[in-house]
């Protein structure tokens, strides 16, 4: 296979994805007003809490099985060996995923005391704890077809369950139902996810009694990686806790909304991750480490090329955006958005880069990073939060994200080094400087001139990109013979 169609068929899979993650993006953009509006800041918070929490405990119970099946499976081609080896995972993770739920069940008045500092919190909690469970086991089916890169079809079954998704909670909030429907409307989603997935990967793979001849190489491949997931949870979730705590659930809604609107301009990691982990491992493992480099290389550029005008334009507009699709009682957070959106453009190191630890089964090294900015990250936040109140956990954030992001493209490079195409990233952060002033001339206050705002930015920052030359002619061909691939087979398949 020839460079040209390896590339182009890992640009049509991240295609794929993106435009799911567009369509995802678009209706969490339609239910963030829904529930900001329907819940209010102290419901919204009291949700985010329990987000929070459950993010938390589903690493633990899941025991980093859907990372050992991206890593262990990805390459092996013995169906029974793969079928034996999923339903072993899915079987240990579910006993595991129950016995987390029912701990979090008994815990729940405690949380509701301590951290939620309300008790009738506690049963709010009792019901979302069915989440642990569920959520533990729903990630091995899609981690199944990942690792086989199954990518249109995931993402066939993800927008269709997106939608269920959307379309549930939107209904709750309508009927009036508040946090009890959004909590039930999860429940029955997740519930219906996880038996679609299951019912697809377990149709190619079979069914049989799970034997657990390997599991032992699955657990000692995905048990050392669950510390880092409560490490990244200090990173990325536990401002929640300690706003709720020294300053209660109404500014952790405030925060949180804030937040949310801020982390959209990562909303290309998730979908270049998903591409890029098995991608990655199957080059490396057959040797092609030119071809590793070459997908690590533009995996970073084209997300930069996003993401850095993205937090620009999501610093600017964050004001007259949640003027817009909140209450007036969540608007002080828009100067917390800057913090959020650069430091998602900082993870992006830690992502991308640290795909190289995976391949390179130094996984130790995620601990220390993981350790070193987590522990900065939560000296931070309870030094800032009373000088600076939720102020000073964006900023914790921020320094936390670049710590990471920064330690983990120096460490890395140490085992495989790849082009971060530095020149690149400065002419676009200048090009993203052009079209913030545009957008702050617009100085939109509406709803049409926002939307105005984001489509002039797009075109100011594209044009201004090309005019300095940030893409290449071989970029630009490439981009253009791709697009004309496609549009030739589309025109086949008419």
């Amino acid at each position: 296979m020839n460079a040209y169609r390896q590339y182009t068929i890992y640009t049509r899979q991240i295609g794929y994805v993106i435009g799911s993650e567009i369509l995802f993006l678009l209706l969490n953009f339609i239910l963030f007003p829904i529930l900001t509006k329907g819940l209010g800041t102290t419901l919204y918070g009291t949700w985010s809490l329990i987000l929070a929490t459950i993010s938390l405990i589903v690493p633990f119970a899941g025991l980093g099985l859907s990372s050992a099946t991206v890593r262990l499976l990805a390459g092996e081609k013995d169906r029974g060996i793969i079928r034996d080896d999923f339903l072993s995972m899915f079987s240990i993770t579910f006993a595991s995923g129950a016995a987390f739920s029912v701990a979090l069940f008994l815990v729940s008045d405690y949380l509701a005391v301590s951290i939620f500092k309300d008790i009738n919190s506690s049963l709010f909690i009792k019901v979302a704890s069915a989440l642990i469970l569920l959520e533990s086991v729903s990630v091995l089916p899609g981690s199944l077809l990942r690792a086989f890169r199954k990518i249109g079809l995931s993402e066939v079954i993800k927008i269709f369950t997106q939608i269920l998704r959307f379309s549930l909670i939107a209904a709750a909030i309508f009927l009036g139902y508040k946090l009890w429907g959004v909590i039930t409307a999860v429940v029955i989603y997740t519930i219906i996810s996880t038996l679609v997935t299951l019912f697809i990967v377990l149709r190619d793979t079979g069914v049989q009694l799970p034997r657990f001849s390997r599991i032992k190489a699955h657990l000692r491949y995905g048990v050392p990686l669950t510390p880092n997931s409560a490490l990244m949870w200090i990173i990325n979730v536990s401002d929640r806790y300690i706003i709720s705590y020294f300053m209660g659930t109404a500014f952790t809604g405030i925060y949180s909304a804030a937040y949310a609107l801020g982390y959209y301009a990562s909303f290309l990691l998730g979908p270049l991750g998903w591409v890029l982990a098995p991608t990655v491992i199957k080059s490396y493992d057959e040797g092609n480490l030119g071809e590793t480099r070459t997908y690590l290389k533009y995996s970073l550029r084209y997300f930069m090329m996003i993401a850095i005008p993205s937090a620009f334009g999501l610093s600017i507009l964050a004001k007259p955006i949640l003027q817009i699709l909140t209450t007036p009682e969540f608007v002080p957070g828009s100067n917390i958005v800057l913090f959020v959106a650069f430091g998602a453009v900082f993870f992006a190191f830690y992502s991308i880069c640290g795909t190289i630890i995976a391949l390179t089964y130094k996984t130790e090294l995620l601990v220390m990073l993981l350790g070193i900015a987590a522990t900065l990250n939560i000296i931070l936040k309870l030094i800032l939060v009373h000088r600076m109140g939720i102020m000073g956990t964006a900023v914790a954030t921020l320094v936390a994200y670049g710590v990471l992001g920064i330690l983990t493209l120096i460490v890395t490079r140490k085992y495989l080094k790849f082009d971060i195409s530095m020149s690149f990233m400065l002419k676009s952060v200048f090009s993203s400087a052009i079209m913030v002033l545009c957008i702050w001339l617009i100085n939109p206050q509406s709803i049409a001139l926002v939307i105005i705002s984001i489509l002039a930015g797009i075109l100011i920052y594209f044009v201004v990109l090309l005019l300095i030359k940030g893409l290449s002619r071989e970029e630009i061909a490439f981009f253009i013979n791709f697009v004309k691939d496609n549009l030739s087979k589309i025109r086949m398949v008419k």
